[in-house]
């Protein structure tokens, strides 16, 4: 970005040096006081000489809180041309606040610090119908008014980028409120430009937009802060960490140290950028540290805001000023002025006033009167005899004189005249002139801004006054104003004699009227004409503002021969400026000559492909016997892992052409009504099979059943689990039956007991939620077989234990046996609706279909499970949206199947986002799947960037995005392409991802094959159905054309040959499947750390909610309750609201649904749910005081403590969840070293544990043990030895008794060595020794083996995406298994991997913890079949983050800006290379037509056709296309790093300059060439200035004597790479800012002269009347593409040449990425121009190899440096193999250089290159 204004301490101009304060203590002196700081800031108003400067210009300033302005030492040097007397801050230093100094510089380096270690992220991720986040309005101010694009004194266009900042967070659907601190206004009192500024954009946001704001809070630290932060709590802050002035920053710091205390984190509002669906900002967390220097230091910093920042200026309204060093100004006297001004104008004027008159007219009216009175009282009061004559005498002759300010003010009522009659697009169309105010009027200006700032004061406070604020963003032009002056002052003097208008004339003339009626008796002469006097006003330069002299850069377009742009953008091509093909440009593109150096190098030669390059394992196909060795055992461990997910008996071996059974209600089984003789011989024999199999079940449940019951009384859960084993696997209906009446009568047995007790208290409630379950199965699954008696002996149980309404209800005839007093001591005490849903949610029955799905073999599937087979039945596609631990998946596994029965040359691909969900999907389908194939094939294959094999002869490939999309776009592979049947988009939701997002874009409209597209998280899935839809549409388009064509005959035989095959045809249909329900309920819970002991409390989902939520958004639609939440909901209510009218017919036994029912179910549970839900709306409108009070008293109590102390107690916490049977469990967290940490922290709890409880002997017996142990052991090695020379009888008895005693001793030391019960996590019962050893050999080699092992030796292990895979599949084997209990992870667990536990902990907050990410890492808790309920616990996130997440949806997915310079280059290499031109066009074609983004907006289709035409003449200008669109020179290095767009065109253009081989000179080392550390060093330096950029905070800047530069930024592009660079960029700025200018016309112009947010319209008729006007704004200039807003700061159409304007000029209704143009930013700024710098990590590593200084230095976690340095190393080895391939010399040196930096960089990471 262009760099800022700089702040800097530029002394005054010699005129103004002279003027010194004067005057008694009554007054004040502000030229202490900031003035150094704002000097620039100060003249607002002046000349463009300080808008545009280089970053080398911007001066670093010291931290905030610095010396005190006493100390500064300016007051003689710097004097402030408006200058007030009495005490100063100097004053406030020697007044005992001193110490304010030392908190402040305090509190800054805290701040520095937080801010420095924050990270660039996407802001919006969770806040779709969510709560709001807060924007601090002085920094907004700050923000916009600091942009660089921004000429001082435009203050329309000031308010577009205000609007344009807003209104890109609404349309992003954020929620917010600005606050703007009444003590904050004090600050800018010595610059009433800024003060008068601040003042309209408040007053705008209040009149003209609906955006929430709050003025009334005085600052942070009021209590109405606090009770406002409270109530609304707000998820993040953006604020400014640096101020205007020194004390606005300390002001700021206040307010962020206050902010994080409360756990609101930071946005830093200067680093914000955008994209086309995204919002991103430099995010620093709040801490415990925070809220520590906060508590210790609140009054100190209390002291500090209100004395040292705020008193001091509290006065600034009533003080008095010196205006040229003698002209005192009563700042009191103006207001009350103002205030007698107001008044006459309302009594005379009408309602609707416009508020640029009224402002105006007593500003200038106010600012005369006064100036009169000043020059008046000055002359007075002159003495000659004094010694200040002479500098009176100086003072004077400076000063204005009445006519000459009056003339001022005439100028200033016609630019407003102006700005009210003439339209925007006349003034976008004004001359730049390059002139200043003169500095002398400066004063004058100012104090005409006071009287504006009174005035808008005054004017918001006259509630009785109707004034049009419209006009406010539009109040003053400081150009025009300008403009008008060098007009009468230049050319008017020298004859141009302009009529001004009749319209403006009159406008003009009653303006100025009003202004000598609101002036009382002030005699200034009448308005014309305007100017009278002859003194100078503007300064002149010599000089021209950026750009206004150069001509706009015309970019002829080469004519291109390519079909495909014909079929494209045949539409556009008439539009746009081809050049004839003799024209030079043309002619000389087979001209152009590479770098001398590089004749050996053949940029033509076609490169290996990515698929090529990847590690390949050896395949099935290998000749090698090693390697399908390898590839044996590897399949052999996808077998085991694959178990561990699906168990083991349920293999599925596939026969080649035998179907699948079609299900029941087919017509294929409706064709047979009549039975043959053998089917009715079958037909008796299963019935005596079944008779057989009855008898032999009864006979086991004979012999167990007594066994059973006895175990039941003793034990009961061991008794309960054993009858419920045997239910499970007894296949007969009947001994079920049995079965479940014999644990009814034990169950009540043991509650008659129990409760006969005299300690029973109360009674075991686990043995009543048996006996209903009993009840409850008994009752719905074998009702047929009930008879009276076993009715009469329920309904008996039933009224013992107090459910007389559901005895009665099964048998009326039921006689009462014994008192009601006997009977009441059995009774649970509650109604029976109430225990079921209190009790037994988790074992309500669902109403699940009983008709099994011949298609199914091991479980009977839903209805919409159903639907997902006959989608891959009909060969259809399909969107199946379904949650987490629902069953979605299966579909996928019968796509496969049906596939590997119709042939073998069909394939599926299973699309995965991640490498682990690979490897679970791959074991999956080698456990699933087996089939006899052909020699070289085999069923499954993997392709991964890292490794591949089988890839082209399986028939099911598993893989990521990247991968698929490289095998689609490779020219050599689409033979196998057409091969595919199916394609599975695992976890699509995906496509709404920040990284790698357009790839399953890509994917998804290229694909010709039947698809399914699932996922648990999309919120508008109809949305990508309806677009997935038109994609199918256009492919059976393109197939009815092919068939059609000459040229498909290619085609059309592989169709026969597919149906000769039993291969069905494609449908094209694509279906939705949407389930919402969820199978497990989840219930979450509130961890706190309160005296060393955890507070665990159950946190209902209600509790998340607000009444302001539920006014605006309802209750969010998967906000739901389990059946016990809704009756804890149902209590929360009667105790709120006792008189509540609907309490009976909602309380549960009451309710309908539940009243007469012996047995509850899901559903009706559901509709209990609904209903009070819908009551809940009802309160709202009824009495919302009472759902405060509700959900406040829903909400858990929390108590915070230190990180550290969490960290600390978080073994003890494991151990909590041990207790309360809540494991096994996954703990999440989004940093991989806490993830290592915390594992290891549970290891040293056991171990300490264990060494607590040992014998304090038995360390030394141990030792004794093993010294024994090793001298037998030698003794016995001894005696072998001996005895093989002789034969002993002896010898032979000692070898045997030797034996023995070894064999004792290693048996003692094994109790020694074994781990108590107590101090493991491990069930060593699940998993036999010989699968555990194998599982734990594929440690064997891996890095931390040893530490890994340990840690699953005691059921505890750890999961990331920096270990080794091999890791991470032996880490989920066992946790799958049951063997470890305990899993600490990152979300590399969060997507789709096969995780089931029982609880899900989430460890600490994050900024990725977002509503996604908490959704999918929950869903690993309860999965279906696993668990009955899932356990969600927070430990260590503030309560304000849970209620964000439970509440906030998913966000919408709205697809990815299509397009790329690079994407464009490699569809041109698919279309030009592939064997089937017809069909690579056709993939080409898709891709640019159907983009999410583009779908159903006709403009943005429009735009990409031009930017497709642009990008290509990109390409053909740069010899990586010829004007066929065929791929030459280095088009295949550039593609190669796709991923690195503009880094690779850069690459490219260093090869082509020579530069590399500059660099690269090796010394000779004993024949062989080496190059030194410091051309290594430097080859680093370049690659990481263009691969993996990382760039940190500008503040880093501040301090940057406390960082080890070195260490942290890298160094910038050497000198001779930064001028290529620069000659690159010119390039791409000329390029594209003429496709700017191109498709300007596609803007709706009427929108843009509307402000973005408040639509305030400045369109109009043009004047054409008015001689002045047509001269002032000539259009000379050319701004057909600027927005007009743009324009008032002088930007012209050439500026978007320069592409740090782009963004803020551009015309906003044209949607273009800026993002997406490869210009290759070598430095980076924020808004107000400061530097953001690189980190230097990679430097760093290569220096000093190690991965734990970047954690330190460069602030990065572990796990994100492993990876960032990973992919370095991937991509220099990619440059490394293409650079060898393109070049014949082996020897080369710049080859020899990147191969010997590729090996460094392995060998550091143990890669082997």
């Amino acid at each position: 970005m262009a760099s800022a204004p700089p702040m800097s301490n530029e002394t005054s101009s010699p005129s103004n040096s002279e003027s010194e304060s004067e005057g008694g203590s009554d007054a004040e002196s502000d030229s202490c006081d900031d003035s150094e700081t704002m000097e620039s800031l100060s003249s607002f108003d002046q000349s463009e000489e300080e808008d545009h400067l280089s970053s080398e210009d911007i001066i670093k300033k010291e931290p905030a809180s610095g010396p005190l302005p006493c100390e500064l030492e300016i007051d003689k040097e710097k004097p402030s041309d408006v200058e007030a007397t009495g005490e100063s801050s100097c004053d406030l230093g020697r007044s005992g606040l001193t110490e304010c100094k030392k908190i402040l510089r305090m509190l800054s380096l805290l701040i520095w610090k937080t801010v420095s270690k924050s990270q660039m992220v996407s802001l919006l991720k969770d806040f779709v119908e969510s709560e709001f986040f807060l924007i601090d309005g002085d920094s907004l101010f700050i923000t916009c008014v600091s942009n660089v694009n921004l000429k001082k004194g435009q203050t329309l266009h000031f308010f577009y980028i205000v609007e344009q900042f807003l209104h890109d967070f609404i349309q992003k659907e954020a929620k917010f409120i600005i606050v703007f601190f009444k003590d904050a206004e004090y600050l800018y009192f010595n610059h009433p430009e800024l003060l008068a500024l601040r003042t309209i954009l408040i007053q705008h946001l209040e009149y003209n937009t609906d955006v929430p704001i709050h003025t009334q809070f005085s600052n942070c630290l009021t209590p109405e802060w606090e009770i406002f932060l409270k109530e609304c709590y707000p998820y993040f802050l953006i604020v400014s960490e640096e101020g205007l002035t020194p004390h606005q920053t300390d002001f700021l710091n206040i307010f962020i140290i206050h902010a994080l205390q409360k756990k609101i984190n930071i946005i830093q509002s200067l680093g914000i950028k955008s994209d086309a669906l995204r919002i991103y900002g430099y995010y620093a967390s709040s801490c415990y540290l925070h809220k520590c220097f906060f508590e210790m230091n609140e009054i100190s910093l209390q002291h500090a805001l209100h004395a040292y920042i705020v008193e001091h200026y509290q006065k600034s309204p009533e003080r008095e000023i010196f205006l040229y060093g003698h002209l005192r100004l009563n700042l009191g006297e103006m207001q009350k002025e103002i205030h007698q001004a107001l008044s006459l104008l309302h009594s005379l004027g009408p309602e609707g006033a416009d508020v640029r008159s009224v402002v105006c007219s007593v500003s200038c009216a106010v600012t005369l009167k006064l100036y009169a009175k000043m020059l008046h009282g000055a002359q007075d009061h002159e003495n000659p005899s004094t010694g200040t004559e002479k500098q009176n005498m100086q003072d004077l002759k400076k000063t204005p004189t009445l006519n000459e300010v009056v003339d001022l003010c005439r100028m200033h009522c016609l630019s407003v005249t102006c700005l009210q009659h003439l339209p925007l697009f006349q003034r976008a169309k004004s001359r730049i002139i390059a002139s200043a105010w003169d500095r002398t009027l400066l004063p004058f200006l100012r104090m005409l801004k006071y009287c504006e700032f009174f005035t808008l004061k005054q004017l918001k406070s006259r509630n009785n006054w109707n004034v049009n604020y419209g006009g406010l963003p539009d109040l003053t032009d400081n150009s025009l104003c300008r403009n008008i002056a060098y007009y009468y002052e230049i050319e008017y003097s020298r004859g141009l004699t302009l009529e001004l208008g009749e319209t403006l004339k009159e406008s003009y003339q009653k303006l100025w009227n009003t202004v000598l009626t609101a002036s009382g008796d002030g005699d200034f002469g009448g308005p014309m004409p305007v100017r009278t006097t002859s003194r100078p006003f503007l300064t002149h330069k010599e000089t021209s503002p950026r750009g206004s002299n150069q001509e706009i850069h015309k970019l002829g377009l080469i004519p291109l021969k390519a079909e495909i742009v014909e079929d494209y953008a045949g539409d556009i091509l008439s539009e746009l400026p081809f050049l004839s093909s003799d024209d030079p440009a043309i002619t000389s593109l087979s001209k152009k000559k590479e770098f001398d150096e590089l004749i050996h190098w053949h940029s033509s030669r076609p490169l290996s492909d990515d698929f090529e390059r990847m590690m390949c394992r050896s395949g099935a196909n290998s000749k090698d016997a090693k390697e399908r060795r390898e590839i044996q055992k590897l399949q052999c461990f996808y077998h085991l892992f694959g178990k561990s997910m699906i168990g083991s008996n349920r293999s599925v071996s596939v026969v080649r052409g035998r179907d699948l059974p079609p299900p029941e209600n087919s017509s294929v089984q409706k064709k047979k009504n009549h039975q043959t003789n053998a089917e009715k011989i079958i037909e008796e024999n299963q019935k005596r099979q079944l008779a057989k199999l009855e008898k032999k079940e009864e006979e086991r449940w004979n012999n167990l059943s007594e066994y059973i019951e006895k175990e039941i009384k003793e034990n009961p859960n061991s008794g309960i689990k054993r009858l419920e084993d045997f239910i499970q696997t007894c296949p007969v209906k009947s001994v079920k039956f049995a079965a479940e009446m014999v644990g009814l009568d034990a169950c009540f047995k043991l509650w008659v007991e129990h409760c006969s007790k005299p300690e029973a208290v109360s009674g075991d409630i686990n043995i009543i939620i048996n006996l209903m379950k009993r009840i409850h199965i008994i009752h719905e699954k074998h009702s047929e077989l009930l008879q009276n008696t076993h009715r009469q002996k329920i309904a008996k149980y039933l009224k013992y234990i107090g459910f007389d309404n559901l005895a009665h209800l099964l048998c009326p005839q039921v006689q009462e046996s014994g008192t009601k007093k006997d009977v009441s001591k059995y009774s649970v005490h509650m109604g029976a609706a109430r225990f079921q849903l209190t009790y037994m949610g988790p074992y309500l029955f669902r109403e699940e279909r009983s008709d099994p799905d011949p298609r199914v073999r091991h479980f009977i599937p839903d209805t919409w499970q159903r639907e997902l087979l006959d989608v891959v039945d009909n060969n259809e596609s399909a969107v199946i949206v379904a949650p987490t631990s629902s069953g979605k998946t299966y579909a996928s596994y019968y796509c496969m199947e049906k596939i590997l029965r119709e042939s073998d040359d069909g394939v599926v691909v299973y699309v995965a986002p991640t490498k682990a969900l690979v490897n679970q999907v791959v074991g999956t389908v080698y456990s699933l799947f087996t089939k006899a194939l052909p020699k070289g094939l085999t069923v499954c294959g993997v392709f991964t960037r890292d490794y591949r094999h089988d890839t082209y002869n399986c028939q099911v490939l598993v893989t990521v995005p990247q991968c698929l999309e490289i095998l689609l776009l490779s020219p050599r592979g689409q033979k196998w392409v057409k091969r595919i049947r199916y394609v599975i988009f695992d976890e699509v939701h995906c496509l709404g991802g920040e990284i790698g997002a357009e790839v399953w874009e890509h994917l998804l409209v290229m694909i010709r094959c039947p698809f399914l597209a699932l996922s648990a998280t999309i919120s508008n899935p109809e949305h990508l159905t309806e677009w997935l839809v038109l994609i199918k549409r256009y492919w059976q388009h393109v197939e009815s054309t092919m068939e059609n064509s000459g040229p498909s005959q290619n085609a059309l035989k592989v169709a026969k040959k597919q149906q000769r095959k039993g291969v069905e045809k494609p449908s094209y249909r694509v279906r939705l499947v949407w389930y919402k329900e969820r199978y497990n309920d989840l219930e979450k819970y509130v961890c706190s750390l309160k005296d060393n002991d955890f507070i665990i409390e159950h946190y209902h989902p209600c509790a998340a909610l607000t009444v302001k939520h539920l006014e605006k958004h309802g209750i969010p639609l998967d906000l739901g309750f389990s059946p016990r939440e809704s009756i804890l909901l149902y209590d929360a209510m009667v105790h709120v609201w006792p008189e509540w009218t609907r309490m009976q017919e909602l309380e549960p036994e009451e309710f309908s649904c539940f009243k007469n029912k012996i047995v509850i179910m899901r559903t009706d549970a559901k509709k209990y749910e609904e209903e009070l839900k819908k009551e809940m709306i009802r309160w709202v409108q009824l009495d919302p005081s009472k759902v405060d009070q509700l959900l406040k008293y829903l909400k858990p109590q929390t108590f915070d403590s230190a990180e550290t102390e969490k960290q600390r107690m978080f073994p003890h916490f494991v151990e909590k969840l041990k207790e309360m049977n809540k494991l096994p469990a996954i703990f999440f967290s989004f940093n991989i070293h806490t993830v290592e940490l915390s594992a290891s922290r549970l290891l040293s709890n056991l171990r300490i544990k264990q060494n607590t409880h040992k014998d304090p002997n038995s360390e030394t017996e141990m030792k004794n043990l093993n010294r024994k142990l090793w001298k037998a052991m030698k003794s016995y090695k001894r005696n072998c030895a001996v005895f093989l020379n002789s034969d002993s009888d002896a010898r032979i008895q000692r070898i045997i008794v030797l034996e023995a005693e070894i064999k004792e001793m290693k048996k003692n030391l094994k109790k020694y060595y074994a781990v108590p019960p107590g101090c493991n996590y491990a069930d060593h019962t699940v998993v036999d020794s010989q699968t555990l050893s194998k599982i734990l050999y594929r440690l064997r080699g891996t890095r931390k083996s040893y530490q890994l092992y340990s840690l699953l030796s005691r059921g505890i292990g750890y999961h990331h995406g920096s270990m080794e895979y091999k890791q991470r599949q032996v880490v989920e084997m066992l946790f799958r298994l049951k063997h470890i209990k305990v899993v600490t992870a990152t979300s590399s667990l969060a997507l789709g991997i096969n995780m089931p536990c029982k609880s899900v902990v989430f460890m600490e907050d994050s900024v990725y913890l977002d509503a996604l990410n908490f959704r999918q890492m929950s869903g690993r808790a309860g999965r279906r079949g696993e668990d009955l309920t899932g356990h969600v616990f927070f430990y260590d996130i503030p309560l304000p983050k849970i209620e964000r997440l439970l509440k906030s949806n998913v966000p919408k997915l709205k697809g990815q800006f299509p397009l790329s310079i690079s994407l464009v280059l490699r569809l041109m290499l698919l279309v030009a290379k592939a064997d089937d031109k017809e069909d690579a066009k056709a993939k080409a074609l898709s891709v640019l037509q159907h983009s999410l983004m583009s779908f159903k907006q006709p403009k943005i289709k429009h735009m990409l056709k031009f930017y497709f035409i642009y990008s290509l003449q990109f390409l053909v200008r740069e010899e990586y296309l010829n004007q066929e669109c065929i791929p030459i020179g280095y088009s295949g290095l550039v593609s190669h790093l796709h991923y690195h767009e503009p880094s690779n065109f850069v690459l490219v253009s260093f090869l082509k300059k020579g530069v590399f081989h500059k660099l690269c000179i090796p010394t000779n080392t004993n024949g062989q060439k080496r190059f030194s550390e410091d051309v290594m060093e430097t080859l680093v330096v370049v690659l990481a200035n263009l691969f993996g950029r990382r760039y940190l905070p500008p503040c880093v800047n501040k301090f940057e004597t406390k960082i080890p530069c070195s260490a942290v930024i890298l160094d910038d592009l050497p000198q001779e790479f930064a001028e290529v660079v620069e000659e690159h960029n010119n390039i791409i700025q000329k390029n594209f800012g003429s496709f700017l200018l191109t498709i300007s016309k596609l803007a709706d112009m009427r929108k843009e002269c509307q402000l973005p947010l408040s639509e305030i319209d400045f369109s109009g008729k043009e004047c054409e009347d008015s001689e002045l006007v047509s001269h002032l704004m000539p259009g000379t200039e050319s701004r057909t593409a600027v927005s007009p807003f743009a324009c008032l700061s002088n930007i012209t159409d050439q500026d978007l040449f320069h592409i740090d304007v782009v963004n803020d000029a551009k015309l906003r209704t044209v949607d273009v990425d800026v993002t997406k143009v490869p210009f290759f930013c070598m430095t980076k700024y924020d808004m107000s121009g400061r530097k953001s710098p690189l980190n230097g990590y990679v430097m760093n590593f290569y220096k000093n190899r190690s991965l734990s200084a970047l954690t330190q230095d460069n602030w990065l976690n572990m796990g994100d440096a492993y990876h960032l340095l990973k992919d370095f190393a991937l991509t220099v080895r990619s440059i490394r193999i293409s650079l060898s391939e393109l070049c014949d010399d082996e020897d080369d040196n710049v080859v020899l250089a990147f191969k010997q930096l590729s090996k460094a960089f392995n060998e550091i990471l143990g890669k082997k290159d």
